[in-house]
């Protein structure tokens, strides 16, 4: 759980730290942080929330670009998702 809560931590931070265009920020931020997890990893409650990210960024990226609204959509969840983790490993 531990490695769960760094890969999201470090994502949210690379997706709304840079300044930079947000979809560039979010796209590395789920390349380098999040690409390789295994849903079946993840809490329950999340699962619905990260195949939605997951299915958001490689679908834009047959496209190559998205507007910011969705770009800030799918920042705002990678945050979300890292807050779940977060504070499930506070909780134990």
């Amino acid at each position: 759980m531990t490695d769960l809560l760094n890969k999201f931590s470090e994502a949210a931070k690379a997706a709304t730290s840079s300044k930079t265009n947000l979809w560039e920020c979010v796209k590395r931020a789920f390349a380098d942080h999040l690409n390789d997890i295994n849903t079946d990893s993840l809490p329950e409650e999340i699962k619905i929330f990260y195949d939605s990210v997951k299915l958001r960024v490689k679908s834009a990226e047959v496209f190559g670009y998205i507007d910011n609204d969705e770009a800030c959509y799918i920042a705002n969840d990678i945050m979300y998702l890292a807050d779940v983790i977060s504070s499930g490993l506070r909780k134990s």
